[in-house]
């Protein structure tokens, strides 16, 4: 028998995803330009965009996973409905607890007030749709590539806690270039720091939970929430403000700790998983 070739160096995996990624969202946003000149955001531009990540960031994890790793794609902890859809739930209700709580204390307070900007039967479907468009555009794409492959690889060469913070820089280098690429410099100070923290308390939720579903659930509410929320077509927000410092800060601040009140495990954060390779010896 043959022996197996060698996997390339850590080092050399990660920063080929990293790059493939980059360059998918900068051939997004080309497109985006090419067919939609000079346009705002519209559905229509959500949708290409949202269709071109997704055709393109999934299948580069699974060559990179089959042919970089050389181990099977059960390893990145994306399972199947079956086993996804309980840390799915854990993970929106991290980000979806703490986020009413601290919106409702800002309409008590009268902090903030807001209301529909149309017709809630007209409403809720564009809602549901943008709901969509997050977990094709941004929730499954990023979090594969970042909580499932990039953290699966660290965590087999170091602890849990450390690969956390490693995926972390890396999402926040990933998001940050992004935005200065498109926004210029300016944007730098506002977003590293976001892009920093989330990537630290979803890298925690997929600790805790051992699952990439977690996370996903996580960024799907987030973002679905901020997106309605900021956007007047979707709500007129009276406050918006203290909406932004208390409801999107309670959730990265108790998110975690949500998610461990309702998952079983505290998650293994000093242990280095080892990533082994299929049963029969080959990737899957």
């Amino acid at each position: 028998m043959s022996a197996r070739p060698e996997r390339p160096h850590l080092f050399v995996r990660i920063a080929v995803v990293v790059v493939a990624a980059q360059l998918i969202w900068q051939l997004m946003g080309w497109l985006d330009g090419a067919l939609f000149p000079g346009e705002e955001l519209t559905t229509a531009n959500h949708v290409v965009n949202a269709l071109v990540v997704f055709v393109l960031a999934v299948p580069m994890v699974w060559a990179a996973r089959r042919f970089l790793d050389r181990r099977p794609w059960g390893g990145l902890g994306l399972t199947g409905v079956r086993e996804g859809w309980r840390p799915f739930l854990v993970g929106a209700a991290a980000w979806g607890l703490p986020g009413a709580a601290a919106i409702a204390v800002c309409l008590v307070l009268g902090w903030s007030s807001m209301g529909a900007a149309a017709p809630w039967a007209e409403l809720v479907p564009r809602i549901a749709l943008l709901a969509v468009l997050v977990l094709v555009f941004e929730a499954v794409p990023e979090e594969l590539i970042f909580r499932g492959y990039l953290f699966r690889n660290l965590n087999a060469a170091m602890p849990a806690w450390l690969a956390v913070l490693a995926q972390a820089a890396l999402f926040a280098l990933f998001g940050s270039t992004l935005w200065v690429l498109s926004q210029g410099w300016g944007v730098l100070v506002e977003r590293l720091p976001l892009f920093l923290v989330m990537g630290i308390v979803l890298g925690c939720v997929r600790v805790v939970t051992g699952n990439v579903w977690a996370c996903v659930g996580f960024h799907l509410v987030f973002q679905t929430v901020a997106q309605t929320l900021l956007n007047s077509d979707y709500m007129q927000v009276q406050g918006v403000d203290a909406v932004t410092a208390t409801a999107f800060l309670a959730p990265f601040v108790f998110g975690v700790p949500t998610a461990m009140l309702l998952t079983p495990s505290a998650g293994r954060w000093r242990r280095r998983e080892p990533d082994p390779i299929a049963p029969e010896g080959r990737p899957r």
